[in-house]
């Protein structure tokens, strides 16, 4: 304890106390009780003086922004460089040019942009076809639309690379053909290839990849059930609305004819309500059974899966009559897919044979580990259900569980990650511009060697999608493209 001012609490401080108590109390390892305790002093003039301190590192942080922080040689390589960096960052010519101007006091015609950008995108296409596609096992597929014209796009499922991004003029099976052809001359082979419903989409991988095995995407069918919900949960609002005006005006009203008539009229409305809403409650209930029971990777084996996917068309069929309007496009998708819907879970099934046979386990077992997969770790079903089968099992259990969650990791139903490209891509294509092959060729470059912020997987955190697909680092992609970095010197 300091008691050198005990004797004269009035003293003026020494300035290497007020220091003192200054730090202490920007610290924050004491609190302001028990600095003035120790300085005997009062709280006032400790807050004073952490007061003073901030004011002084204010102000000293802020001389420090008023002067230059480095310079960089500003040359042509360096401004052809901002344009191509500006552009992969959804920039318009003419917001260049305005950066150009504003910030480094430089003007650029658009041809010189356009010169610029060509460039980039002739160095963009030798990189992007240089690259290896024998490691791709999982592909995706798709058709994204511009100018009425199709851009066909495949994409790596586990790396997000890109592979194939075209401007096209049809979307026929010959076009997706030949492009499929070109893909395999680099190695391209994937065992499985997840595709929508386009009918070119799908004739041109069975002709161009007749080894690689197809599976259809759960993805568009779910969300057009969903639409569907969305539609008779909307139907059932509006019924109700329309009934509750009818009651109000039959409240309202004092002839006894005309609230006689609007009686009758809401009771109508009440029975209509009463059947939409019978028919969205159930219509969500199949819905429900389908996407969580019977699509679902963790959940029951192939034979229980197809019982049930019968049951819900059958239920659809039955209420298809009743509402024939949306229900009936759904319930063809259904009849006309059901072997290409059920099939991830026969994969399922190969795959867990395979565990079963090395672990001496039946297959209903290891399908019980899989149908943990749907409960939270830490939950109380999960803990009850896996000691049962850890008692089972013995002390392997938590091996197999993990190759079963490694299966289910690595089995892919939907073609999501085409769509995330998609949604990606789509900022780039204006509507009132055309974009070149070559132009796409730049954004597919950018795109595959821009690494990625954050990711709730590991083998992608802080990595590209070039990196992921070969596991080997790349230069950063302004390098890669021929833009040397630039070396910033100081002031």
């Amino acid at each position: 304890m300091i008691t050198a001012h005990k004797k004269n609490r009035g003293a003026r401080l020494p300035l290497p106390i007020k220091k003192a108590i200054a730090l202490e109390s920007l610290s924050k390892k004491q609190t302001i009780v028990n600095i003035s305790r120790r300085y005997d002093c009062s709280r006032n003039t400790v807050y004073e003086q952490q007061k003073i301190a901030l004011a002084a590192a204010n102000k000293a942080f802020e001389a420090a922004d008023d002067g230059v922080l480095f310079y960089l040689p500003v040359t042509k390589d360096y401004i052809s460089g901002v344009v191509v960096d500006l552009y992969t960052k959804k920039t318009s010519h003419r917001d260049i040019q305005s950066f150009l101007e504003s910030s480094l006091d430089y003007s650029l015609s658009d041809g010189s942009i356009f010169n610029i950008l060509d460039d980039a995108g002739d160095r963009a296409i030798e990189i992007n076809n240089s690259y290896a596609l024998s490691p791709i096992k999982d592909s995706t597929s798709d058709e994204l639309f511009h100018h009425n014209r199709p851009i066909l796009a495949t994409v790596d499922i586990p790396s997000r690379f890109c592979t194939l991004l075209v401007n096209a003029d049809n979307r026929d099976h010959n076009t997706w053909g030949v492009n499929l052809l070109d893909l395999q001359a680099m190695g391209y082979n994937p065992e499985v290839s997840i595709l929508d419903g386009g009918k070119g989409l799908i004739k041109g991988h069975e002709e161009a990849l007749p080894e690689t095995k197809l599976r259809h995407d759960h993805f568009h069918c779910i969300m057009d059930m969903k639409d569907a919900a969305r539609f008779l949960r909307n139907q059932v609002a509006s019924a109700a609305i329309a009934a509750l005006k009818l009651l109000q005006k039959s409240i309202s009203v004092k002839n006894p004819d005309k609230k006689k008539e609007l009686e009758t009229l809401f009771a109508k409305a009440i029975s209509k309500h009463m059947h939409l809403e019978a028919i969205s409650s159930l219509f969500n209930t199949l819905l429900s059974w389908l996407q969580h029971d019977v699509l679902q990777l963790a959940g029951h084996p192939p034979v229980d899966r197809a019982t049930l996917y019968d049951f819900v068309v059958s239920e659809m069929t039955a209420l298809a009559e009743k509402h024939p309007h949306r229900i009936d496009a759904i319930l063809t998708t259904l009849n006309e897919q059901r072997k290409a819907l059920l099939d991830v879970a026969n994969e399922l099934n190969d795959k867990f044979m395979v565990v079963a046979e090395d672990r001496g386990l039946s297959i209903d077992t290891i399908w019980k580990i899989c149908y943990l997969a749907r409960y939270a770790f830490d939950g109380a079903k999960y803990c009850e259900a896996s000691s049962e089968l850890e008692s089972l099992i013995g002390s392997k259990y938590d091996e197999i569980e993990d190759e079963v969650l490694h299966i289910l990791d690595t089995t892919h139903r939907c073609s999501s990650m085409i769509e995330n490209f998609n949604s990606r891509l789509r900022p780039y294509l204006d509507k009132r511009k055309f974009v070149s092959q070559k132009m796409l060729a730049l954004i597919q470059f950018y795109l595959n060697h821009r690494p990625f912020p954050r990711s709730q997987h590991e083998r992608l955190k802080h990595k590209s999608p070039a990196e992921a697909l070969t596991g080997q680092p790349h230069k950063p992609w302004r390098e890669m493209i021929g833009f040397e970095r630039v070396q910033r010197k100081a002031a």
